[in-house]
């Protein structure tokens, strides 16, 4: 399921997302930006080449073979930290996968973004026939044996606490964190931002915090489908909360595109990562 916004290559870079949750990460943002013109200055919320996180590309195992990359971020501090997985709804070379990994590592926790469009050559561009063969053909339970193994792997991490583990997705990909937020033991808590709509059988078995993050002016995916979700998952006693970000459209996060807010960004972001450190300790 792809959703447009989220299949849409940003073309300054590829560029897009994220955050600034606390006053460090502010004071560091400001910081980047003095003596620059507004067109040289760092959109806020980007924090890739902060020298507090270790990232970069990881391969893991899936059916027996070093099959599946991703992206992981890590505090570069020694010492063990709880772990968030990231899904994308799009491709992990965009820059808001890498970015939304690095500021979980500057929250505190060891991010890592499991590649499951791996299927696809890197340079494949979206709705090119080969894309649509994907879609087509790697299933949403193919996507979850990833996400699992993308789990697996950083269990057997000693920088990875033991324990609580946490799931948080984008669109489509938002969808899946809450698919497999219901499907796994490994799930403590769930963050979807502006989630592609959901059934309520598919969301029976989610009983862990549900965070929910959706702009009211969303044109790719209405603000009414999480409002539902939220009805649906309260009625089944699963605890939840949604956020409504006024006149925010679909992915607002995104610092390269034109319906980025940063204002929403770093407070969404501030609610996801409290939420996460209440719910992984």
């Amino acid at each position: 399921m792809c959703f447009k916004d989220d299949c849409n290559e940003d073309a300054t870079g590829r560029r897009s997302f994220l955050l600034s949750a606390t006053a460090s990460l502010a004071g560091f943002a400001a910081a980047r930006g003095q003596g620059m013109s507004p067109q040289a200055r760092q959109p806020e919320t980007r924090v890739l080449d902060d020298a507090r996180v270790q990232h970069g590309r990881v391969v893991f195992r899936h059916n027996g073979a070093d099959s599946i990359d991703g992206f992981l971020a890590r505090p570069k501090a020694e010492g063990a930290y709880p772990a968030v997985l990231v899904i994308a709804g799009n491709k992990i070379n965009e820059e808001y996968i890498p970015n939304t990994c690095a500021a979980l590592a500057l929250a505190g926790f060891v991010g890592l973004a499991p590649n499951i469009f791996h299927p696809l050559p890197g340079d494949t561009p979206i709705n090119a026939e080969p894309y649509d063969k994907y879609i087509a053909n790697h299933t949403d339970l193919d996507k979850l044996d990833d996400i699992q193994a993308g789990a697996s792997y950083l269990r057997a991490q000693a920088f990875v606490r033991a324990g609580a583990m946490g799931v948080l997705g984008f669109c489509s990909g938002g969808r899946l964190a809450l698919l497999h937020g219901a499907r796994s033991r490994d799930i403590d808590a769930v963050v979807a931002f502006h989630p592609a709509p959901m059934k309520e059988g598919e969301v029976a078995r989610l009983k862990v915090p549900v965070q929910i993050h959706h702009g009211t002016a969303d044109q790719a995916v209405a603000f009414a489908e999480s409002v539902k979700l939220e009805k649906v998952l309260k009625a089944q006693r699963t605890p939840v909360e949604l956020f409504a970000y006024e006149g925010a459209d679909h992915g607002f996060l995104a610092y390269t595109r034109p319906f980025y807010k940063p204002d929403y960004a770093k407070l969404a972001w501030s609610r996801a990562t409290q939420f996460l450190r209440g719910r992984l300790g």
